[in-house]
């Protein structure tokens, strides 16, 4: 508490001296060793908590572990990060090269007194712990407070204090490790230490780096008056965890020695709930009228901050206090699995809304992610504690190995008030703070506060708002509707009136809410192979990189971020989602439902256009319907009923009902009419070659039948259409054909200038002008540069934007989902089979323009290639519940 108020008091006194330029400065600088420290400590902290306590012997080991980590992994990433600010001054955040060594500087000694203060704790001297952590809040406040009476306050010279009381730490932690607490014993095995720290290490890397990590994001995304703004909230955040985090410090020893069992874990958290719920009131009301009178009027913005964050912050906080109990009774998965789904929401509003709404959105999305983290967490520790009673043998030895070897001297005895009213009144209690009714009763609330919030700003955004929560929170509680809502927004998302409805973001929203509620009903999350995750993860970060770094204009644009970010979430979240079964078979035909009613509809509305103009020549009226105004991408629309026909195609011939093998030839005849009237060339030639591969694997008969139907609608198309077709047999003379070819050499050459990484995903369009030629005949000056940010080939915009290395990561994916369809097939799966004709119709298309880079589209191929179901031993495995 003490070092809290210390910190909060310089800290008021630099943002009034400062002013709000010089407060961002100081804030981007302090961030930076905090969160290469968060990154690079890989849960050593919490094992050196673990195992600390069990002999003297131990903790000098880990003493010494410490100081070669701290020294080893703290100056290897503040120099990576050096180096790359040398290469690419933007990931520097504006910081000059020399601010940038001194920041650098100090990620060692940070990382050092973390490892040794948590090695303190975990012996159980934590009066000790204590007194020492306030040396560095002293620190910045004295310096401060001399550099202000001075008059030579500035953001360096207050680093510098923070520095030198971060090395005054330092010095007296390594002091303190000289005292002996227990005896000497067994030391501890390196196995079993890294395998605890690595399984510890995910959780805390992402609860403190939802809130570290968002000072350089909204450097980034906002800018420094939003810095500066979110820097002032953050204090009475982190003063939120000051009492969970406590409680857990007291919990931990406590726990290991076995005073602390699950239902006392679980009255803790329900008594933190109440507190974190009175603290926040308490604060949201007091803000208004603090924050202008202790910071100055300039720093007003940050009451909404603080308003944003506060309801995900008390729940977070009771969820908190149970880790300690978790950790040492072997339950970290349940928190794994919530913190990563509670990070991957967190960062997804955080990018949408911080340009849009600076540090309020940050601050949003960080109550999102901690309110998501809460509820997961609740629901994983139930489903894990009824396992483990329905299996005590399995666990019978999981508490016994929690105890340390030797009994810590002094251990903290905790006995509450609520242990001696258990035993007078003995009765049945919860395993967990809340049951899942409670939860979807407080999630109601929260809807109809945050409703009453919006409304008071704006009753058409609160109304809409509150629709749209009451949508999610059905979709979330029945999770096959949800994946079936999916399935349709896909089709739905390229007609015209869908287009400016299923926007990208919310498909990424409908995935979200399926993810949460597979999690919620207790279905758990399949579990892709590692490879495949690791594959995916590395392109989609390689990607992102190659985005921000390897631009020469606008290095940080918010629109690559969030493009980059929304594309790539079907192949991120869909594995999660989506598992072979009748469920993704129900999604599916629900999407081919989609299709066949986007067909009809598209050919109603080009035949309309082909009837009001066939007093023009064939050719010409193509042209005109597809350059509609507010019409749909004729490419992607093709593309998509390409797709759809695949699985109808393989779907008909598994079916033996009459009526429905009926009804699925028609919707086959609809969508390659829909294919015809898209006026898509690169349609037309996926649709062949995708029903030649049909064919050839059935009989003669078959293929000649084919042929002959074929042949025989031919001469029913309507004259737009044939002349479309022939442009394919005959060769394009229109000057669309002729931009295309010269784009097409244009990403080869940028690809042989660039071969290793290209010139960065969509910084196409800024390289363009400087290698394009023109070769046909038309007007160099009619085109727009700045649009023209792919190549009108998926091929050649891989290899021109991400280079061979980019080549390498997507095309290992590509293998991945060729293999999984081929092996399924083989097998005798008819999904199998309908996933290869899918991804050879999306391939085929993929030489005349860039389909899976529309995200619906991917999704929807995503979704293909998931129903087939691979083989026993490459199955997706269910996350334990």
């Amino acid at each position: 508490m003490l070092a809290t108020v210390m910190s909060f008091a310089a800290g008021v006194i630099a943002a009034r001296a400062l002013g709000v330029e010089g407060r961002a400065t100081f804030a981007v600088m302090i961030s930076v060793p905090s969160v290469l420290s968060i990154v690079m400590v890989l849960g050593v902290d919490n094992a050196n908590a673990r195992f600390a306590g069990i002999s003297h012997t131990a903790f000098r080991q880990i003493v010494r572990w410490s100081l070669v980590f701290s020294m080893i992994s703290g100056s290897a990433l503040a120099g990576l990060w050096l180096l790359l600010g040398h290469l690419w001054p933007a990931v520097l955040l504006g910081m000059p090269y020399r601010l940038a060594l001194l920041v650098a500087a100090m990620c060692p000694v940070s990382l050092l007194t973390t490892l040794l203060g948590m090695a303190e704790l975990g012996r159980g001297r934590v009066a000790m712990y204590n007194l020492l952590s306030t040396v560095p809040s002293a620190g910045y406040l004295v310096g401060v407070c001399g550099l202000l009476a001075a008059g030579s306050l500035t953001p360096t010279n207050c680093f510098m204090a923070v520095l030198a009381g971060q090395l005054v730490c330092a010095v007296m932690l390594l002091f303190a490790s000289t005292a002996r607490v227990h005896a000497d014993g067994e030391p501890v095995s390196g196995r079993t230490f890294g395998s605890f720290a690595i399984r510890s290490y995910p959780p805390n890397l992402i609860h403190y780096g939802m809130l570290r990590l968002d000072v350089p994001v909204i450097q980034t995304l906002a800018g420094a008056t939003a810095v500066a703004v979110y820097a002032v909230a953050l204090p009475l955040a982190e003063g939120l965890f000051l009492l969970s985090t406590t409680v857990a410090l007291v919990m931990f020893p406590a726990v290991t020695s076995g005073a602390v069992d699950a239902r006392a874990a679980a009255r803790i958290a329900r008594t933190m709930f109440a507190a974190a719920a009175t603290a926040a009131a308490v604060a949201a009301a007091a803000a208004p009228i603090l924050i202008p009178a202790v910071y100055g009027h300039q720093y007003s913005g940050a009451v909404p901050v603080i308003w944003a964050m506060l309801p995900g912050l008390v729940l977070f906080s009771a969820a908190r206090s149970v880790q300690p109990y978790l950790a040492a009774a072997g339950l970290l998965r349940p928190v794994i699995t919530a913190t990563v789904i509670g990070a991957m929401v967190n960062i997804a509003l955080l990018v949408a809304l911080t340009p849009h709404h600076a540090a309020v959105g940050a601050g949003a999305a960080d109550s999102a992610g901690y309110l998501v983290f809460a509820v997961l967490l609740a629901l994983g520790v139930r489903s894990a504690v009824r396992a483990r009673r329905r299996r005590p043998d399995e666990h019978a030895g999981d508490e016994a190995a929690a105890a340390p070897a030797r009994p810590p001297v002094g251990c903290l005895s905790v006995k509450t008030a609520g242990d001696r009213w258990r035993g007078a009144y003995p009765g049945r209690v919860r395993s967990v703070p809340a049951s899942r009714g409670l939860m979807v009763v407080a999630g109601l609330l929260g809807v109809a506060g945050a409703g009453c919030l919006a409304t008071a700003y704006s009753p058409a955004l609160g109304a809409a708002g509150a629709a749209a929560t009451l949508v999610v929170i059905v979709l979330a509680l029945i999770p096959e509707v949800g994946l079936c809502v999916l399935a349709a927004a896909i089709p739905l998302s390229q007609s015209d009136v869908g287009n400016s409805l299923i926007t990208p973001s919310v498909l990424v929203a409908l995935m979200l809410t399926c993810l949460l509620g597979r999690v919620i009903t207790g279905r758990g999350i399949a579990r892709p192979k590692p490879i495949g995750v690791l594959i995916t993860v590395g392109t989609v970060g390689y990607m992102a990189a190659t985005s921000v770094l390897m631009g020469d204009t606008d290095l940080l644009s918010a629109d690559k971020w969030q493009y980059l970010l929304l594309m790539c979430a079907p192949l991120l979240l869909l594995p999660l989602v989506a598992e072979p079964g009748r469920a993704l078979d129900r999604a599916l035909l629900v999407f081919c439902c989609g299709s066949v009613i986007l067909a009809l509809i598209d050919i109603f509305q080009i035949g309309s256009v082909f009837a009001a103009g066939s007093h023009l020549a064939p050719a010409d009226t193509a042209v005109l319907a597809i350059t509609q105004e507010d019409a749909a991408n004729h490419n992607a629309v093709g593309a998509l009923f390409v797709m759809a026909a695949a699985v109808l195609l393989r779907r008909y011939q598994a079916v033996r009902a009459p009526l429905l093998r009926l009804a699925i030839g028609v919707g086959v005849v609809v969508l390659a009419l829909g294919v015809a009237y898209s006026l898509s060339r690169a349609a037309y030639l996926a649709g062949i070659v995708m029903i030649v591969l049909y064919a050839a694997r059935r009989s003669l008969r078959g293929v000649l039948a084919l042929s002959v139907g074929a042949a025989c609608l031919v001469p029913l198309l309507p004259a737009a259409i044939a002349a479309r077709f022939d442009s394919i047999l005959v060769g394009a003379p229109d000057v669309n054909s002729a931009v295309r070819l010269d784009l097409w050499s244009s990403a080869l050459r940028v690809f042989e200038a660039h071969p290793a990484f290209g010139v960065g995903y969509l910084n196409f369009a800024n390289q363009l002008p400087a290698y394009y030629y023109a070769t046909g005949d038309y007007d160099v000056m009619l085109l727009q540069f700045p649009l023209l940010h792919f190549a009108h080939n998926t091929y050649l915009t891989v290899l021109s934007q991400t280079g061979l290395v980019g080549a390498v990561g997507i095309g290992s994916l590509v293998v991945f989902g060729v293999r999984r369809a081929w092996r399924a097939a083989r097998s005798g799966d008819p999904s199998g089979e309908a996933a290869l004709l899918a991804m050879v119709g999306a391939g085929v298309c993929s030489l005349f323009g860039e389909v899976l880079l529309v995200p619906p589209l991917l999704a929807g191929l995503m979704l293909i290639i998931l129903a087939a179901k691979p083989a026993p031993a490459d199955g997706p495995v269910p996350v334990a519940r």
